[in-house]
């Protein structure tokens, strides 16, 4: 019902895999995300279509990542296709139904009416990105050759959890021959170049503070935000058939750790999970540097001695200050490893818990 197939892939048949996907989408509802987190309605829709109710038995299991609990890149773009293919599909199966249907042939016939039904339904659906890569002109001042855009990002990460990425940033091309972004003739519409999109999706597992410091380091490139809303991991356990099963690679963070730790003697009939809501961010106007989450301390704490001198000339050279701050979805049963990692951490996070 819950086994590694592949390189960090799990996969989750029925029942299981609706039980977890409903889960998912009640923490998303719970986790109130603001626009920095990437869009809680399209992932919400990708999670009730990837659910046996919305396929019909048509698919046996659902992929997920085995180290976030989240669906994977596979899961993302099957039902991506799906509905790419459904509005095609839709009039050749009413002509194979009816086909089937004078032949007599009851089992096809209703294979084919549940593949109507899911592609009907994927058709009213909004779904999350795989990638999603947009950009806006914020200024164009043609006689300096500079110009100010606003990037952003929605993707799966290498990482398995699901990034919303936020850059703003001027460029002045006369000082560096790869243009990030090309404006048009009118000046008014930005269009983010191949050499941007290789630059970000390059960088785009970092933090903000390390995003921030690696595009400043291009010629040309003042970086004035960098913000990340993250989504993931989730960790999660559910009984089905006298057995709990959970995510396979918890990672090695102080959260993992204790929920490894504690997972062997967890009890009942009621799944458990924990979901974490990261936000970061790198910027100028940042009023008071400091790091809210337990799970990510601030760069400048975990740098060698050597490495800090460096770092430190470059924050002289491009000041800006960072927050980080992480927030939780819970069931009841997890609430105290949470509270026990804050407050280890010494932090004060919002916890949200999931009412049965």
């Amino acid at each position: 019902m819950s086994e590694l197939v592949a390189l960090h892939t799990q996969a989750l048949a029925e029942p299981l895999a609706s039980m977890h996907l409903r889960l998912l989408g009640r923490a998303l509802e719970a986790g109130r995300l603001n626009k920095g987190f990437p869009d809680r309605r399209a992932l919400a829709g990708t999670l009730k279509a990837l659910a046996g109710d919305a396929h019909h038995g048509l698919y046996e299991q659902v992929f997920v990542d085995s180290r976030t609990g989240l669906p994977n890149l596979a899961s993302l773009t099957r039902v991506l296709a799906d509905r790419e293919v459904g509005v095609e599909t839709l009039r050749a199966l009413d002509d194979q139904a009816a086909l089937d249907e004078r032949r007599g042939e009851a089992e096809v016939f209703e294979r084919l009416a549940r593949k109507r039904r899911y592609y009907e339904l994927l058709s009213t659906m909004e779904l999350a990105p795989v990638d999603r890569h947009r950009v806006w002109l914020r200024r164009h001042e043609p006689g300096q050759s500079r110009a100010s855009f606003r990037v952003e990002l929605t993707k799966l990460s290498a990482s398995g959890c699901y990034v919303h990425l936020v850059v703003e940033l001027t460029q002045t091309a006369s000082l560096w021959a790869q243009t990030l972004v090309s404006v048009d003739a009118a000046g008014e519409v930005a269009q983010g170049t191949e050499a941007l999109r290789g630059i970000v999706y390059r960088f785009a597992d970092f933090d903000a503070e390390t995003l921030f410091i690696r595009l400043h380091e291009l010629e040309g490139v003042s970086v004035e935000r960098v913000q990340r809303g993250v989504i993931g991991p989730a960790l999660w356990a559910i009984p089905v058939g006298g057995r709990l099963h959970h995510v396979a690679e918890p990672g090695d963070d102080a959260l993992a750790r204790t929920w490894s730790a504690w997972l062997p003697g967890a009890a009942g009939a009621a799944p458990h999970l924990v979901v974490g809501l990261a936000s970061d961010t790198a910027a100028n106007d940042v009023r008071e540097e400091s790091s809210n989450d337990p799970l990510m301390p601030l760069l400048a704490d975990n740098l060698t001695e050597a490495e800090r001198a460096r770092y430190s000339i470059l924050r002289a050279r491009h000041p800006f200050r960072v927050y980080k701050d992480r927030k939780f979805v819970v069931t009841g049963s997890a609430r105290p490893l949470v509270e026990g990692v804050c407050s280890a951490a010494g932090t004060r996070n919002l916890i949200y818990e999931l009412t049965s």
